[in-house]
């Protein structure tokens, strides 16, 4: 046949294929299921596969899927309706500002308290306190790192805690992975006891208008439960490592920790102490006055640090981690597309078919489809699309009011996030912090600590979920 041939024919197949995407395009939608639920649904899957497989920065692909979303909408809606998504001034109210500015308020609170020295400082001390013995070593370290967790964050937790424990583990003769593994492991956990610890926390909370008083009362408890499982798992997994370590530190080595945990700015800390102080009292007692949300008591205590303080702006607001914020706000960009198109209501309703009326079922589905997913995908953006399914079960299910499902989907987003390097922020800036320092952590390695962990709390955070409500 003549090439000539062959270029008429794949001209004619072309413009029969462009043609029948523009008929289709042209039809009215029925159902709900029309082109911009399909092309919603692949925006959000293609930005889960980039984000997952690491093809890009996860603020590059948020971003590019939030511009998709728009552009789409506007440009393919300008020639066919059914094109349309959701446009900009909609797709602002998917966005929960109050998650936003707590995580910026908190942001710029760390940036000048951790200037003061005083986390190397308390590390140190632990260090010294533990007198040779490896075991009681790292679990000091690992519990300090859940309680740092729960009252900074965990990210911030991970980046303080981790550098130091690198150093310590080498003093001490231990692989680092037996200090830097369980404390990502312990700061999930830890994460999820306050509003302002794990984004999953500070996402679902602030969405159903906790107060910091009333997260803690629903989620500390089960979150210092699972603390228990976890602490025995890693002594088993680690009981060789631990077993054989020095039992005399380097002289050298100590003497460098020490010269690197001093406390460097006493004003500054104490003003930090003052404001932070203040701080944790309004998160307690913020009922007290008309339910001020806890993003504004974070961002209040910024602002009063840093009128006091007065440090220099432009350096002070580089140390704010501006990738994550703009990462939130396309995520829920992203998700907003989801919901306008009934990408959300459709999910919902295949859960609540599985679910039925029972509230129990509905709740081990809420802990373990969260829990399954996040140790294969980011655990913030599947949080982000997760909630309005639970707006939709809690509204349909009979008792579900209680708010039980809400519990169940931080749980299962914050415990199943320790399965894979993948599942969570901090998991992957250990990693990053790990190969700084000249070590490798792969997949494979990570789960093996992380499975048995993710799969003991989330058992625990069932029967206590099932049991309480």
């Amino acid at each position: 046949m003549k090439r000539s041939v062959l270029y008429g024919l794949a001209v004619v197949g072309i413009i029969s294929l462009v043609g029948g995407i523009w008929w289709l395009l042209a039809q009215p939608t029925e159902g709900g299921y029309g082109p911009a639920f399909f092309i919603s649904t692949s925006i959000f899957v293609l930005v889960f596969a980039a984000i997952s497989l690491r093809w890009m920065h996860e603020t590059a692909a948020a971003l590019l899927g939030a511009a998709a979303v728009w552009l789409v909408h506007y440009i393919g809606g300008t020639y066919f309706p059914a094109l349309h998504i959701i446009d900009f001034e909609e797709s602002m109210a998917f966005v929960d500002w109050n998650v936003i500015w707590l995580i910026m308020g908190m942001m710029i609170f760390m940036a000048m308290f951790s200037e003061t020295g005083a986390i190397n400082w308390i590390s140190f001390r632990t260090f010294r306190l533990a007198k040779g013995n490896a075991w009681l070593l790292v679990m000091s370290l690992v519990i300090l790192t859940a309680v740092l967790s729960a009252f900074l964050n965990d990210v911030t937790a991970i980046l303080l805690l981790v550098p130091l424990s690198i150093e310590i583990a080498q003093t001490v003769g231990i692989h680092p992975f037996a200090f830097v593994i369980p404390e990502v492991l312990a700061s999930n956990i830890g994460g999820a006891a306050t509003i302002i610890g794990d984004p999953p926390s500070t996402i679902v909370g602030s969405h159903i208008g906790l107060s910091f008083v009333d997260y803690l009362v629903n989620m500390a408890p089960i979150a210092i439960l699972c603390m228990v499982p976890f602490l025995i798992i890693i002594s088993l997994l680690y009981r060789r490592e631990l077993a054989g370590a020095k039992d005399q530190f380097s002289s050298a080595l100590m003497a460098r920790l020490e010269a690197d945990a001093q406390i460097t700015d006493f004003p500054l800390l104490r003003k930090a102490g003052l404001v932070g102080l203040l701080m944790m009292i309004l998160f307690f007692t913020g009922d007290y006055f008309g339910g001020i949300p806890p993003s504004v008591i974070a961002l209040s205590g910024a602002a009063i640090l840093v009128a006091w303080v007065r440090p220099d702006m432009h350096r002070m607001l580089h140390e704010v981690d501006w990738t994550t914020l703009i990462f939130f706000i396309s995520i829920f960009v992203i998700v907003g597309g989801l919901e306008a198109t009934g990408v959300i209501t459709w999910i919902a309703g295949i859960i609540g078919d599985l679910a039925g009326d029972s509230l129990e079922r509905a709740t081990v589905l809420m802990v373990w489809i969260p829990g399954v997913a996040s140790s294969i995908v980011a655990n913030i953006p599947f949080t982000v699309a997760a909630l309005p399914i639970a707006d939709f079960l809690t509204a349909t299910i009979p008792g579900a009011e209680n708010g039980v499902l809400y519990w169940a989907l931080i749980l299962g987003a914050d415990l199943g996030g320790n399965a894979t390097i993948l599942g969570s922020a901090p998991n992957i800036v250990a990693v990053g912090l790990l190969s700084q320092a000249g070590y490798r952590l792969g997949f494979g390695r990570f789960m093996r600590d992380g499975v048995p962990v993710a799969i003991a709390t989330l058992l625990l955070a069932t029967v206590w979920l099932l049991v309480r409500y």
